[in-house]
């Protein structure tokens, strides 16, 4: 809950410094990868399930695709996708009509050990979230999240 009241107030305050350059569109996605944030956390999968269409394509961490969301998932139910903090920095937007990508790098910690991550540890990654307006509602269609060596 603290990073969603983090996130609303950095975008108010970025809204309000630059108003003439953060469009709606931008305001309306870093609120949604701060939701995904926070769902992600809270292991919330009905949220999940609407921000991420069900044809969400993942080129994982773990070097495998995971072909929907559905298989996504399954993989945070395995505890794959467990993590103790999480942070995600988005450091470029790009809009084109009804697509949206954003890249940056998340910080995480994760609660058990994993393939790429051990239990404790905190660790960085290279992230690109790809966003698509379907029937006036904005939901991520692609993600690629590749570990940055330590």
């Amino acid at each position: 809950m603290k990073y969603f009241l983090t996130a609303i107030i950095f975008l108010a305050t970025l809204v309000k410094g630059t108003a003439q350059t953060v469009s709606k569109t931008e305001v309306q996605i870093r609120l949604l990868e701060q939701t995904v944030v926070t769902a992600i956390l809270n292991a919330d999968t009905n949220t999940l399930k609407k921000v991420w269409a069900p044809e969400f394509l993942v080129n994982n961490p773990r070097n495998k695709i995971t072909g929907n969301r559905d298989s996504v998932l399954i993989s945070q139910k395995a505890g794959m996708i467990d993590y103790s903090t999480f942070e995600r920095i988005i450091e470029r937007i790009q809009i084109q009509k009804n697509i949206v990508i954003t890249m940056g790098y998340e910080v995480f910690v994760s609660r058990r050990d994993i393939p790429e991550a051990k239990a404790g540890q905190t660790y960085k990654r290279r992230f690109t979230n790809i966003w698509m307006k379907k029937k006036d509602k904005w939901q991520q269609i692609a993600r690629h999240a590749s570990i940055i060596c330590q």
